[in-house]
């Protein structure tokens, strides 16, 4: 009988590894493939887990690589950063494969021309979530200074996305994916003295802005922008209507499109729609009890299985306009690490497509062309060959 932690570990990568082999294949598509149009170049390789990419122009971009490194890809060339903050990875012994930690997003400052600020996300090794911003010369990060830290040490927080909303605010969340039962829950997405299950604002240099919400028995603001969350690991603000949506992990099941909202309360681990790895009820309380004071999200995902539901598990999120890829504006765009592929999610008719670009889509992001931009993981847990790849017309 596998054990909880193993059967953990085999759920999230789609009980996709071989006995023989540490190459992960390729599930088919749960949702029907959508044969668009599209070209598809590798323009840089050699990651283990290509993580973040912050776009400085259409050739330029910074890259993470969840292992602690960080790179600057310039008009084809690529250099690695020197003097960026060491960090910790952890997975299972004897597999290969880094489960949480690490470095993880990389964001430019919205007048990065002026200041040169580059922000990125991190698992330090005193077990604390963090953000830093640093400027790079001559392949080297120079003035690091960390603006925000966790109260708590955060193993279980895998997104840490910094989605800016204006040149003053950004965005941040910080996952747990604690695991959580009906019968005893971990409430630390609920507790708002703990930074886990979040969504934080703060202002650029990490201080807390003044219009943030207020929650009850506090008599100030606090970085926290909403709460309740699971592990959202994509994050989209979307220009046109300032909303903010975020895409987030359920357990086995149960996958969410939230729309955040300032000071709303997103329910875990109190309501899901997804159920325990091991089949149990992950919901402590009815779906009718917690439409009264926590947020339902607007779509989710179960795939249906003979043993209750298979999650997609969402990395990355992205709404498409005026690409290059015109079978793809106008949907969201998200990677499912459990079936190894993009997906398209179009909203206003809840339909979800499978595409025909394979591999664990850890980011996608658009460049001022039009043309996509890529993160996809390493598919041999013993070699480094994930990828960035272009994606145009």
């Amino acid at each position: 009988m596998k054990s909880i932690k193993t059967l953990f570990i085999v759920l999230s990568f789609g009980c996709l590894i071989s006995c023989n082999s540490n190459v992960i294949g390729v599930p088919d598509s749960p949702y029907p493939i959508s044969n668009d149009s599209f070209s598809l170049d590798t323009i840089a390789d050699g990651f283990t887990i290509p993580y973040g990419i912050a776009i400085v122009e259409d050739n330029e971009y910074f890259i993470t690589d969840r292992v602690g490194k960080m790179f600057h890809f310039k008009d084809g060339n690529q250099t690695e950063i020197s003097g960026t903050p060491e960090v910790v990875t952890f997975g299972t012994p004897g597999i290969p494969a880094i489960m949480h930690g690490g470095l993880m997003d990389v964001s430019i400052h919205p007048n990065y021309a002026t200041n040169s600020w580059v922000y990125i996300s991190y698992l330090d090794t005193d077990g604390l979530a963090k953000v830093s911003r640093l400027k790079v010369q001559d392949n080297k990060a120079n003035q690091l200074e960390t603006i925000f830290k966790t109260k708590n040490q955060n193993y279980t927080g895998n997104g840490m996305r910094i989605v800016w909303e204006d040149s003053t605010h950004f965005f941040l969340n910080i996952g747990n994916s604690d695991w959580s039962t009906s019968t005893n829950p971990a409430l630390y997405a609920q507790d708002i003295n703990d930074d886990a299950g979040k969504i934080h604002r703060l202002m650029e240099d990490g201080s807390i802005p003044a219009d943030n919400p207020i929650f009850e028995k506090f008599t100030s603001p606090t970085t926290i922008w909403s709460y309740g969350h699971r592990d959202v690991q994509g994050l989209y603000l979307e220009d046109s209507t300032n909303i903010l949506f975020g895409i987030e992990h359920g357990p086995q099941g149960g996958d969410e499109l939230n729309i955040i909202k300032k000071g709303k309360n997103y329910g875990w681990p109190l309501f899901s729609y997804g159920i325990n790895y091991d089949g149990a009820q992950a919901s402590v309380i009815s779906k009718d009890s917690a439409a009264t004071f926590t947020v339902l999200p607007e779509h989710y995902w179960t795939v249906p299985t003979d043993y209750g539901g298979q999650a997609v598990a969402p990395a990355c999120l992205l709404k498409v306009s005026g690409s290059s890829v015109s079978d793809w504006n106008g949907y969201f765009l998200f990677g499912s690490l459990a079936f190894r592929r993009l997906m398209k999610y179009n909203r206003e008719t809840g339909e979800t497509f499978g595409l025909n670009i394979e591999g664990r889509v850890r980011t996608i992001k658009q460049l001022p062309s039009g043309d996509i931009i890529a993160l996809i993981e390493r598919n041999d847990l013993t070699l480094s060959n994930g990828m960035v790849v272009r994606i145009k017309n």
